[in-house]
């Protein structure tokens, strides 16, 4: 009998020790989707300031100053390196966009890349497959060269670690034994100009070799359990109207430029007016969309609620009270928040890019729009504004997105079906 693939996670991000986006989220649950699919999996990542190493027990040193920990969550067991320098002073990431912004967090991941490179090399740990993740870990995929086995995810290609000269992104692409993104469709669109971000060239070559795939990202369904809409509730406690006829869409989001809050801006005030539309926004990002949001809920206060930051249980709030589920996106990897939303039944208005267009049905679990301007989406709600006032339409179309399945199992499968083919376990 075969043992079992032994695979290490290296991200910046798990669940729920450090979340920021969705990567967090999938570092929380497809290791232990693997693990239910018998792949050894286990994850490293920083351990930032806020947590704790209650729990968890010291099991090597990395020089003087660096100190792994490890403990298991959840059945998975989690690494975390800390160093006070690097690692362990500030947050998760230093710029509010969570995007690479500069010398200190670059100089950071090279560090955690370093340091992971080096507890592999250690005598008790023998991963057979690094799954290294986004160009935090770009460095060490260059390290490793191909032995163990790597493959590297592109969670939002967007986000390089370009600094000087140096692009850890790329360096991770090029390097991987085998390239994974989040979606079908966000992989052949990163093969043109459009989505590329510039490195499509080195994408359009792995593709080639038939070294590049879209696995679909899931949900973990136990962390997001079944809740009952109670939309007056919900209203009276952000201050809106409390009225079941007012239509609500919710948006849950980073407040970036890619999240296509510039769409949604110009249509807020013209809703508000004609149909006594309802918005609620939670997320933190660019300081303009911050601001402009923020101005929308004093100038509407009965209509717009506004929640700079993250706040976990608004978010839940939101996406089971809400009607629909704003994510006009001008890309989108792979995106959670349609499938956590359909989970409870609340509609999701999206733009047809990457993992959107690949788990919405347009005019059966939502409504998607192509073109990337306030008209377009102005349509979709429409549409979805169409079906709001039909009550019956309405109650299948949120049946139809509560049948949905986002569980993280056939991801799983496809995962360790690489896995296999890289340690020669398949035929390519």
């Amino acid at each position: 009998m075969k043992r079992k693939i032994k695979a290490l996670f290296v991200a910046s991000e798990m669940a729920s020790l450090a979340k920021v986006g969705g990567l967090g989220d999938v570092m929380g649950s497809l290791p232990k989707a693997l693990k239910k699919n018998g792949v050894d999996a286990e994850v490293v990542i920083p351990r930032y300031e806020h947590i704790s190493k209650k729990n968890f027990k010291l099991v090597c040193r990395l020089g003087r100053k660096t100190v792994v920990y490890a403990a298991r969550k959840k059945g998975v067991k989690v690494f975390l390196i800390d160093n006070k320098k690097y690692l362990s002073r500030g947050p998760v990431y230093f710029e509010r966009t969570a995007f690479a912004g500069g010398k200190k967090e670059i100089d950071r991941f090279l560090f955690f890349s370093k340091a992971v490179f080096e507890l592999i090399r250690c005598s008790f740990f023998k991963p057979d497959i690094v799954h290294a993740n986004d160009w935090h870990t770009g460095f060490l995929v260059k390290l490793l060269k191909s032995s163990p086995k790597v493959v590297f995810t592109i969670h939002n290609l967007a986000n390089q670690g370009a600094w000087r000269g140096k692009n850890w992104m790329a360096e991770g692409i090029k390097s991987a034994d085998f390239v994974t993104t989040v979606s079908p469709t966000y992989a052949k669109e990163i093969l043109t100009k459009e989505y590329g971000e510039g490195l499509e060239r080195f994408l359009k070559k792995r593709a080639g070799e038939k070294k590049l795939k879209g696995i679909l990202n899931g949900i973990d369904y136990s962390f997001w359990p079944s809740k009952k809409r109670d939309k007056i509730k919900f209203q009276e406690k952000l201050g809106l109207f409390k009225n079941k006829n007012a239509p609500i869409f919710g948006l849950v989001a980073r407040l970036t430029s890619q999240k296509g809050i510039n769409l949604i801006v110009p249509l807020v005030r013209k809703l508000i007016k004609k149909y006594g539309a309802e918005f609620v926004f939670l997320g933190q990002g660019e300081e303009e969309n911050e601001k402009t949001l923020l101005k929308l809920a004093e100038a509407y206060p009965k209509n717009v609620f506004t929640k700079i930051g993250f706040d976990e249980k608004l978010a839940r709030e939101i996406y089971a009270n809400c009607d629909f589920f704003l994510m006009p996106s001008l890309f989108e990897p792979s995106g959670l928040g349609q499938m956590i939303s359909m989970r409870y039944g609340t509609i999701p208005v999206a733009r047809a890019t990457g993992g959107l267009k690949d788990s919405i049905t347009d005019g059966k679990t939502g409504f998607l729009f192509k073109e990337k301007s306030p008209q377009a989406l102005l349509g979709a709600m429409k549409r979805a504004l169409g079906v709001f006032y039909q009550k019956r339409k309405l109650e299948s179309m949120r049946q139809n997105c509560k049948k949905q399945d986002f569980g993280w199992n056939i991801s799983a499968k496809a995962y360790k079906k690489i896995y296999q083919k890289l340690l020669g376990r398949l035929r390519l």
